[in-house]
């Protein structure tokens, strides 16, 4: 009987134990309210009210939860409050949308929890001087850049590897500089600059940098689907198709990896996907803008707002019925257009921003159709106008061309007849030249005419020379200007010729089955055309040729996807400077001549050196095998029944000769 009551003692005990309370002396559930009006003391009630009827709207205040200090002299208010919520949620969540709000002009809410009151009184009144934490070099992002050869990387993506080379057609047997499998589990994508490489994920994106290729910065975005960076990679921008569409759309610092706004992202009861990149950036990352319903949302990058108008308030730029915008490469310029309505025309508009002063206004008429492009440091930009005919029953082009250097921006308009087709227009970088790809009267031949602008300033278009019969439907201009690679992309054609637009000459041709994708890299030295697993199931790789076609490397991959060069940062030099190198290019090319003929006769030598090597093991394989055979002699005549088998004399030839009557028969036939 002692056991049994002693085991149920145990048994209370343990049971009390465990169902002992835990006292909470923390403060977690209560906020303090600073900020508020300083009233009197006829005022006091109603300013509770007010305050108390505001934070209801966010949670239960317990009983005699709210509690205005008072100044026991005048019985006036002391501006700051203590409210207790019911949980320690909804005090959260009262500090989330009261800090920071407004009551009026005069007094803003500042909120904290009660429990930060221990953590401010806890710091000593003396200093303490913290010792500093010791030194971490950084990786250089731009390490890059330093290689003595000068040689340029590219990323490629098959299967689940993810590769970073060195672009070194000379080099034998050349391995990747880093890879990794399932690095990304989309698209890769460089950003403007070259400086880091974003792969996607499903909690988000990560910027990728330096010689090591370590993380720079995570951006937490779930189901991300897009990114777009700004052109100073200051900024970039994702999209996610899950979630909340209101703020589904995020600016993120690029430095710092912080949140700095968000935005609408697909609208809602129309297409799932959004139109990208969902943004288009100022040339130096100060501003950026969107398309919205008769107008064009600007915003600063420093405010994340939008800029402010001549009346000094902030709202958008107001253009009824606008299409589509552009921002000029090189200047906080836009070109617009808005399609015909009513009996108003169709317009471009050039504009400068954020001043919002228009610089330039074509009307046009009968408008099907209109698109605009920028030469790549903005000296002109090519408005590409379809045009109904009078019957409506056919389309004529024309050309309306923009001059920016010169003063009230003139015009020049380019016709075309009734029967040409324009099917692809390129303005050579770097340059004063454009190239078209236009067919006639609706057949097959296609021809390629290259025009001038003849000057940056006060100068005229005129048709340098038409190429005709030249199958191709696409054009890639060597950055460097020059060079004007034609490209058949259409089906599984492929294909290429290079052309020598200082001569008018053909300095390459060849071809490369269902290519898909052609892309110079930034120095104009080589391109490169693949076969993506996207387009073709096929024939998926990639090959590098030099400036002029000559092939220089062939990769054939399975489920191959990306081929991307990385991108380099502007030139530091001078229009005035880079046209003295290219004038001085054959001094400067023999340094490089002879350098490329140094490594060439190293690599001829370490070629050497690897042959000889290999010949030596095989003579010292070849004379191990002789002394095998050797001692092997006696086993192989006792095997053969004492027959001498090694010596050759002992055998006898014998030659039989086969011969076949062959039967024929003669026929003259008379003519």
């Amino acid at each position: 009987a002692a056991a049994m009551v002693m085991e149920e003692r145990d048994d209370n005990e343990d049971l009390f134990d465990e169902e002992e309370p835990q006292v909470d002396t923390s403060f977690r559930h209560a906020i303090v309210v600073d900020g508020l009006p300083v009233v009197p003391k006829e005022k006091y009630e109603k300013l509770m009210n007010v305050i108390r009827k505001f934070f209801l709207q966010v949670g239960t205040i317990v009983e005699n939860g709210l509690e205005m200090p008072t100044n026991p002299e005048t019985g006036a208010s002391l501006g700051f409050a203590f409210i207790e919520f019911s949980s320690d949620e909804e005090a959260t969540a009262a500090i989330v949308k009261a800090n920071g709000y407004k009551l009026d002009k005069s007094h803003t809410f500042i909120v904290n929890s009660f429990e930060d009151y221990k953590k401010y009184t806890a710091i000593p009144d003396e200093e303490v001087e913290q010792p500093p934490p010791p030194y971490v070099p950084k990786e250089n992002v731009k390490s890059w850049l330093l290689d003595p050869a000068a040689r340029d990387q590219f990323v490629v993506r098959y299967n689940d590897e993810t590769e970073i080379w060195w672009n070194d057609p000379g080099k034998p047997d050349p391995q990747p500089e880093f890879s990794r499998k399932n690095w990304s589990e989309n698209y890769v994508s460089w950003s403007p600059r070259g400086t880091y490489l974003a792969s996607f994920h499903r909690l988000g994106i990560v910027l990728w940098g330096g010689p090591s290729w370590k993380t720079h910065v995570k951006l937490s975005h779930g189901g991300v689907k897009c990114l777009d960076f700004s052109p100073c990679e200051n900024f970039v921008v994702t999209w996610s198709a899950e979630g909340n569409q209101k703020e589904s759309l995020i600016v993120w610092s690029v430095k710092t990896g912080a949140k700095l706004r968000c935005f609408q992202g697909a609208k809602e009861g129309g297409p799932p996907e959004m139109e990208w990149p969902a943004f288009k950036w100022c040339h130096d990352d100060s501003l950026f803008a969107r398309l919205g319903d008769d107008c064009i949302y600007v915003y600063e990058s420093s405010t994340m707002k939008l800029i402010k108008d001549k009346q000094d308030k902030r709202s958008s730029v107001k253009v009824d019925g606008v299409r589509q915008f552009l921002w000029s490469p090189s200047d906080p310029i836009v070109s617009l257009w808005v399609p015909e309505h009513l009996n108003q025309p169709a317009k471009v508009v050039l504009m400068e921003l954020p001043s919002r002063t228009e610089l330039r206004q074509k009307n046009l008429f009968s408008v099907a159709d209109l698109r605009m492009t920028w030469h790549e440091q903005g000296h002109f930009l090519c408005v590409k106008v379809d045009k109904h005919s009078k019957s409506k029953k056919t389309l004529n082009s024309a050309f309306e061309l923009f001059r920016l250097r010169d003063k009230g921006v003139p015009i020049e308009v380019q016709e075309f007849n009734k029967d040409t087709t324009i099917l692809a227009f390129a303005w050579e970088p770097k340059g004063l030249r454009f190239a078209i790809v236009h067919a006639d009267g609706g057949s097959n031949r296609t021809d390629v005419s290259l025009h001038s602008m003849g000057s940056k300033h006060n100068g005229r278009v005129s048709l340098i020379k038409t190429l005709e019969k030249k199958s191709c439907n696409s054009l890639f201009w060597s950055p460097s200007g020059g060079i004007l690679l034609l490209a058949n992309l259409k089906g599984t054609a492929g294909q290429l010729e290079w052309i020598d637009v200082n001569v008018m000459q053909t300095i390459g041709e060849a071809e490369h089955f269902m290519c898909s994708d052609i892309e110079w890299d930034p120095t104009g030295r080589y391109v490169a055309t693949c076969v993506s697993h996207w387009r073709h199931q096929m024939e998926n790789g990639y090959n590098i040729w030099s400036s002029h076609g000559r092939p220089l490397g062939h990769v054939k991959q399975d489920k191959f996807f990306q081929f991307l060069w990385r991108p380099r940062p502007p030139s530091m030099l001078s229009e005035a400077k880079e046209k003295e190198v290219r004038k001085n290019l054959r001094d400067y090319s023999r340094k490089y001549e002879e350098e490329d003929l140094k490594m060439k006769r190293s690599l001829q030598g370490d070629m050497l050196k690897q042959r000889q090597e290999k010949h030596a093991a095989f003579e010292e394989w070849l004379k191990e095998t002789s002394a095998q055979y050797k001692e092997q002699r006696e086993l192989r005549i006792q095997l053969r029944g004492g027959q001498e088998s090694d010596n050759e004399s002992a055998y006898t030839l014998i030659e039989d000769v086969d011969e076949v009557e062959l039967t024929y028969r003669e026929e003259e036939i008379i003519v």
